[in-house]
């Protein structure tokens, strides 16, 4: 049963060569172009990108168009109009895109096309989300990075600086959380950045004897640094803090000035999967630095 779980599981790349930019050719989304140029340039990826035409009821397709011929002719159209898009803003950053158009739900499109291209990272706008969607997921983005099954690097508007220099690693000692750090430590490696790595205990509301504090934080960089010295690298920086997590990890992230936040997010199930609530959203949803995804689902690096 175990062999069969485990051949199961979708294998993630640590090397980047194939990206995917799904756009909806809104701010946000236009505000990953720097970032992937930035990838490409390092990493020499083949770009791929991606819009999807919503694809309404059969009684809205009635009601607006009369004939199936004059449909026909609005959504080619459409298309046309958003293949030439894609590529007058990638050829406004010197990005070579192969590009495509497709119909349906943008999430789940976004996903088999990302599937079927063997893409190893989706870059993607984030919208803003409202008071309703922090209770009930409803955006793409939100849907995107509950169903993939590889990294979606969340951009949350424009920045002048846009090169990945360094990166900050939260980490729990949880599974996905030692796979995440993995990844981090090859990601660094590919974008030439340097890797700082926090874990925050949430002992804010007892008394930690001093010593038994220090101890505890003495186990932790030992831990962090021989998964390091097993991948042979050197972590520029390990930090511990105390209190809420994700507060404590955007913190962190502004004053070390870092540019790239790796988290991986947890897998609910029923009802839980439509609540936000996790340390990983809550970041995603307040951090004003992009945010890289790992998927939810059981998975192995490769």
């Amino acid at each position: 049963m175990n062999s069969n779980r485990n051949s199961m599981r979708k294998k993630i790349s640590l090397e980047i060569k194939n990206m995917l930019w799904g756009t909806d050719f809104s701010k946000e989304s236009r505000a990953c172009l720097p970032y992937i140029r930035d990838f490409s340039e390092k990493l020499k990826t083949r770009n791929y990108a991606l819009y999807v035409l919503p694809r309404f009821s059969d009684w809205v397709y009635e009601t607006v168009f009369h004939e199936d011929d004059e449909l026909l002719k609005t959504v080619e159209k459409t298309k046309q109009k958003s293949l030439a898009k894609i590529e007058r803003y990638g050829r406004g950053v010197n990005i070579s895109f192969e590009y495509n158009v497709l119909e349906g739900i943008e999430s789940e499109e976004l996903i088999k096309y990302s599937e079927d291209k063997n893409i190893d990272i989706i870059f993607v706008g984030r919208r803003g989300i409202s008071e309703i969607e922090q209770i009930l997921i409803g955006s793409t983005t939100s849907r995107l990075i509950r169903n993939s099954r590889i990294p979606i690097l969340v951009i949350p508007k424009s920045r002048r600086y846009v090169k990945i220099r360094e990166i900050l690693c939260p980490i729990d000692f949880s599974d996905s959380s030692l796979l995440e750090l993995k990844y981090s430590i090859s990601l660094a490696r590919q974008l030439e950045a340097k890797l700082f790595v926090v874990h925050v205990s949430e002992f804010f509301n007892y008394k930690i004897p001093v010593l038994k504090r220090d101890k505890l934080i003495h186990k932790i960089n030992d831990k962090i640094a021989s998964i390091a010295e097993a991948s042979n690298y050197k972590i520029e920086k390990i930090i511990y803090e105390i209190g809420e997590p994700a507060q404590k990890i955007i913190e962190v992230a502004k004053k070390n000035k870092v540019d790239l936040i790796p988290m991986a997010i947890h897998q609910r199930r029923g009802i839980e999967k439509f609540f936000l609530g996790s340390i990983s959203e809550k970041v995603l949803m307040y951090s004003d630095i992009p945010v890289l995804i790992l998927p939810p689902s059981n998975y192995e690096l490769s």
